[in-house]
């Protein structure tokens, strides 16, 4: 994907200081179960996928769910670590994203 500009947030806004709890992938779908603020779990549904970039993103406290412009049809959504310092981290390249709560 080349150039990426910001779109906005993306998701409930109990995903601020929520965490990951879950990442699955398989195929041209991924999963993502984020356990907000209050307790609630979302379930983030991407279609049609074409990367999920991730390390140790399970358990990650976010700051927040943001969507970024990219090359048509893509779009990157990236799961926006509250530790800085951390090397945990998780985007995804989809076509698609549904947020449900669980």
């Amino acid at each position: 994907m080349a150039e990426t500009s910001f779109v906005g947030y993306v998701g409930d806004p109990d995903f601020h200081d929520g965490s990951v709890v879950a990442v699955e992938h398989q195929g041209d779908t991924a999963r993502i179960r984020v356990r907000g603020a209050s307790g609630k779990v979302f379930v983030v549904d991407f279609g049609a996928v074409r990367a999920v970039r991730a390390n140790q993103a399970e358990g990650m406290v976010l700051y927040a769910l943001s969507e970024s412009r990219g090359e048509p049809p893509l779009r990157r959504f990236t799961f926006a670590n509250w530790d800085e310092d951390s090397q945990a981290h998780l985007e995804v390249d989809a076509e698609t994203i549904a947020v449900l709560e669980e």
